[in-house]
């Protein structure tokens, strides 16, 4: 059976009728029944119908934006082409995209080769670079390797940047012979060529034509080194870098023992707690990487790392046992019983409790700070020992925001769980965004980093049972769709 939808459609409408289809497939699930009726109304999936309703309301800039994310090349060619005033502001930032990205750009990320041509042949500018206050990106900076000879062949330029990412050696020192000075130009978020090394050769030639080993971005104030940390994903870099940092390392760069710890450099580990020993307790965090600049993003090692990991958690990480046995020998006894929590460590964590029971009634609100920290970076056994050890539930973290904040803005329905064992306040409001658990939830699930995995419908189900109120602007705050048709 075939649908027509109407010229105005609605999608609480739509809804309605996903869940009256659903009631005619015994053993079907929503999703199937939005899949069917998106078929019948001629879309492939309900994402596609979704986003076509959802248009209808938008302006040609937000709709745009919306065909652009949504890689559907057919329809960028009709904004375009039935937009005049589109095509004159086709290399300005998408409305509400962030980072000054333009279509291109967003296009390129998401390695669309269609809508790529679609918007050049529009007139898009292949070689306008994202207007991002630290410095802006171009198409090669961010593309999939096997992406470069498609862009170049349509005008992407390589420049020094791109050339170090992707390991081309010949180019790179053509550039550098024609001019020197641009082993020091800073290119998207600030970043110099030897930020973007792929490879211990590019390195090598970047500091021996005298790049800066310790030069800082601007965005996130930090060095080449700090950026290598994490294995990198393929879309971004041709190899892992580990191997570029340890380089650094044997060059002089400056260093830290969250940095030793990535690397399993025991030794380095050894000579940074000799010479300080109050290292022990570095985390990545604003006390120990305070920004300079108030607009900046805060360390790359957020992103390399995670919010709060502290050198014993970067080895586990990492799976680098005998630094973290190191660590373990040189750590304060006060520090263990939040590290046996933070890692999970249950014998550890009952051993030590054993010994020092009332250790929770002392904690420094530093460490008081470790229960919410561990629940953003969704470690439910760390928020469960530390809630069983006594740490108070409702203490704030990052964003004045609770443990259970954080559990339902995850999704983590276990967690949240664990958090409403010990009658948190759920009422109580975040500093940033003045919201409550549910309200976090209810955000969480349809623009959250777990939104696609995250079980929110439980969440949400939990905190109404517990007595949660509903925030009177839900709907606002676009939730999933399986979120929404809870809530009253």
């Amino acid at each position: 059976m075939s649908r027509t939808l109407p010229q105005k459609s609605n999608l609480e409408h739509l809804r309605k009728q996903a869940k009256a289809l659903l009631h005619t497939m015994p053993q079907g699930k929503l999703a199937d029944a939005q899949h069917a009726l998106a078929n019948e109304y001629g879309f492939a999936t309900w994402a596609e119908l979704k986003s076509h309703v959802i248009t209808q309301g938008l302006s040609p800039a937000e709709a745009l934006k919306a065909a652009v994310c949504d890689s559907d090349a057919h329809r960028v060619r009709q904004l375009l082409e039935s937009h005049p005033e589109l095509r004159a502001k086709i290399n300005e930032p998408l409305a509400d995209y962030g980072f000054g990205q333009q279509a291109l750009y967003a296009a390129v990320q998401r390695g669309d080769r269609a809508t790529i041509d679609v918007l050049l042949n529009a007139g898009a500018d292949i070689r306008k670079r994202t207007d991002w206050w630290a410095g802006g990106f171009g198409v090669l900076d961010d593309c999939d390797p096997g992406m470069v000879d498609f862009l170049v062949e349509r005008g992407a330029v390589i420049d020094a940047h791109a050339a170090a990412r992707l390991g081309m050696m010949t180019k790179l020192a053509e550039l550098v012979t024609t001019d020197p000075s641009i082993v020091h130009a800073k290119g998207g978020d600030g970043q110099t060529p030897l930020h973007f090394a792929s490879t211990v050769e590019i390195a090598k030639f970047l500091l021996d034509h005298g790049a800066d080993i310790n030069a800082l971005d601007v965005d996130h104030e930090s060095t080449p080194a700090q950026y290598m940390l994490r294995v990198e994903q393929k879309r971004h870099y041709p190899h892992d870098r580990q191997d570029v940092a340890r380089y650094l390392v044997t060059r002089g760069c400056r260093t830290d023992i969250l940095m030793a710890a990535a690397l399993d450099d025991a030794d380095l580990v050894r000579r940074h707690l000799d010479n300080d020993p109050a290292c022990i307790r570095m985390s990545v965090s604003e006390e120990w990487f305070p920004k300079r600049n108030p607009r900046a993003g805060g360390t790359i090692y957020i992103w390399q790392l995670g919010w709060h990991r502290t050198a014993h958690t970067v080895a586990r990480d990492f799976g680098h046992e005998d630094v973290f046995q190191l660590l373990m020998e040189r750590t304060p006894e006060e520090l263990k019983l939040a590290l046996a929590c933070e890692l999970g460590d249950e014998a550890v964590f009952q051993k030590f409790l054993a010994k020092n029971p009332d250790a929770a009634r002392s904690l420094s609100e530093d460490e008081k700070r470790k229960l919410p920290n561990a629940a953003q970076n969704n470690n439910t056994k760390a928020v469960r020992l530390m809630l069983e050890a006594g740490w108070p539930v409702n203490t704030p973290g990052d964003a004045g925001a609770t443990a259970l904040h954080w559990a339902g803005f995850h999704g983590n329905a276990g967690m949240a769980r664990e958090i409403l064992r010990f009658h948190p306040n759920l009422e109580l409001k975040s500093r940033d965004y003045a919201g409550t658990a549910l309200s976090w939830t209810i955000y969480g699930s349809g623009n959250g980093w777990h939104r696609d995995t995250g079980d929110y419908v439980r969440v949400v189900s939990a905190l109404l049972v517990a007595g949660a109120t509903v925030p009177p602007h839900a709907v606002e705050l676009e939730p999933s769709d399986a979120v929404l048709e809870m809530l009253p």
